[in-house]
């Protein structure tokens, strides 16, 4: 189930940013509490919407083996041009690629909630399926009170690197979806825009159990203080920007 936005969006974004493959501390940091929210050994992992596999190059002292999937072809050859040999890089669409083996970790990352509730029950339906029976996913999820909070807001994703870069923040109230848009200031009519689905902590938790899933623990990540213009590292689960689940199979 490719959507129809999601290809020419996330080109588009990755080209805007002009991002090399490049591990920071940004992925540092945040490989270090995804190792702590595992809570065991990653072993064999799955990582859907891969990117350009930094976060899978973080990880891979840690792992046995990462499979990766990423939708752009672009961001995959980076990928395949700097993995270690325990990371395999593949292009396609993981609502419908084919995976044969099973995992004892997989993780989604910034990305969950494309389409409706029948394409992530699915989606959650296949993730069941890729995980062992011990195995566990770490997904995050988009929360609905912080993205209406979000509606109508505009920024510069780099001002310093790339001033000609903005986007804007929506809300679809009717579809509850948060709405991403980019545009190049030159080129305003050019905008491209992504659709993510948002869950409170009580709709993800229903969505999961007709997936046979129990999410066993939630992490929230941060929040946008938007009257400060200030991003919160520690944030509430009631009102960070997105939170995320640790799953496994009931």
């Amino acid at each position: 189930m490719t959507s129809n936005w999601a290809e020419a969006f996330y080109e588009m974004q990755y080209r805007s940013l002009k991002q090399t493959g490049e591990i920071t501390e940004y992925e540092m940091n945040f490989a270090k509490d995804l190792r702590m929210q595992v809570g065991r050994p990653l072993g064999s992992v799955l990582e859907l919407g891969a990117w350009d596999g930094r976060l899978a190059r973080t990880l891979a002292g840690d792992a046995e083996t990462i499979t990766t999937v990423e939708l752009i072809p672009e961001m995959v050859a980076v990928a395949k041009r700097h993995s270690t040999s325990n990371i395999t890089p593949l292009c396609g669409d993981f609502y419908d690629i084919e995976i044969s083996s099973t995992f004892n970790t997989v993780l989604y990352m910034d990305g969950f909630g494309v389409g409706e509730d029948e394409d992530q029950l699915a989606l959650l339906e296949r993730i069941r399926n890729w995980f062992d029976d011990d195995g566990t996913a770490i997904i995050d999820i988009y929360n609905p009170t912080h993205w209406i909070k979000a509606d109508g807001q505009s920024m510069r994703p780099d001002s310093v690197n790339f001033p000609k870069v903005e986007r804007q923040y929506g809300y679809d109230y009717k579809k509850n979806k948060m709405v991403d848009t980019w545009w190049h200031t030159d080129k305003p009519q050019d905008s491209v825009s992504q659709y993510l689905k948002c869950y409170t902590p009580e709709q993800i938790h229903a969505l999961c159990q007709k997936a046979e899933l129990d999410i066993i623990a939630y992490f929230p990540n941060g929040a946008m203080d938007y009257n400060a213009w200030r991003y919160k590292d520690i944030a509430s689960l009631e009102e960070c920007m997105s939170y995320r689940i640790k799953i496994k199979k009931n």
